[in-house]
């Protein structure tokens, strides 16, 4: 599945839960852990490299924390544009996975988002985890996996990746979101449930749903009613110019929701 993860390390309070996060990912057959922490040149107060020792031999006391037999794990210590930064080395290093942490749902959450995450979301040619970190937020839960799909290209990645992930959670959950009360006719839902029950034909189980609305609220209100603990969505491109259009859908909900969000680029 994630056979190598790399990680953006950052020391903040999102550390705790996305070392929890990992263990849980590493428990999936995962050979391979990449810990990487950057030197920011975004701000003036960012640390200097000559901190790079520093911080290098943090890292290799959280990787002694993470050890684990039959696991590999190295740690590195980049300088530059974070976002950039992480998504090149997830390239370079042939990582399966990004795994960022989000801080939680307060003034730095948007900021954080802004900076860095989202930066990574637009950037990413790997699937990118996003884990939000709140203080209510404890622990790393797999009841329900929800799949939020258009039925377009640019989502056939993250539908493939949701057939993987499905044996691993309790529940399964694929929804679009028609705007049926805004104008949509018959036929484009009817086409949207036959989009559906395809998805249904390689996902033991699973649940499909049409929602009614706009699908940047319809999707995030729908995660929180049935407590999804994953969100899969896709995103478009895989070039200079496409890899800027994260989509206002996937973007809304990489910034609202309250669960991990899975982006996974087109093509993967």
């Amino acid at each position: 599945m994630f056979k190598h993860i790399l990680v953006a390390v950052d020391f903040s309070p999102a550390l705790p839960l996305l070392q929890e996060r990992l263990k849980t990912l590493t428990a999936w057959g995962t050979e391979r852990v990449t810990l990487i922490y950057v030197l920011s040149s975004r701000y003036p107060a960012t640390p200097e490299e000559t901190h790079r020792p520093h911080y290098l031999a943090k890292l290799s006391e959280l990787a002694g924390d993470l050890a684990a037999p039959g696991l590999t794990i190295d740690t590195e210590v980049r300088s530059g544009e974070p976002g950039a930064v992480l998504t090149e080395a997830a390239d370079e290093l042939g990582a399966d996975l990004l795994l960022i942490g989000c801080r939680g749902h307060n003034r730095l959450h948007e900021f954080f988002l802004g900076s860095t995450a989202l930066d990574a979301a637009r950037l990413t040619r790997k699937p990118l985890w996003l884990e939000p970190v709140a203080e209510a937020l404890t622990g790393a839960d797999y009841r329900l996996m929800m799949l939020a799909t258009d039925g377009s290209d640019a989502v056939a990645g993250a539908e493939a990746q949701a057939v993987t992930l499905a044996s691993r959670f309790q529940r399964r959950l694929a929804v679009t979101a028609s705007c049926a009360s805004e104008g949509c006719c018959e036929r484009e839902i009817a086409d949207a449930h036959r989009h559906l029950d395809s998805i249904a034909e390689r996902i033991e189980d699973l649940e499909t749903r049409v929602l009614d609305g706009d699908p940047r609220r319809a999707i995030i209100e729908e995660a929180k009613r049935e407590k999804a603990d994953l969100i899969v969505i896709g995103k478009r491109g895989r070039n200079r110019i496409q890899e800027f259009l994260l989509g206002s859908t996937a973007e809304a909900i990489a910034r609202d929701a309250h669960c991990p969000v899975l982006v996974v680029p087109q093509g993967t």
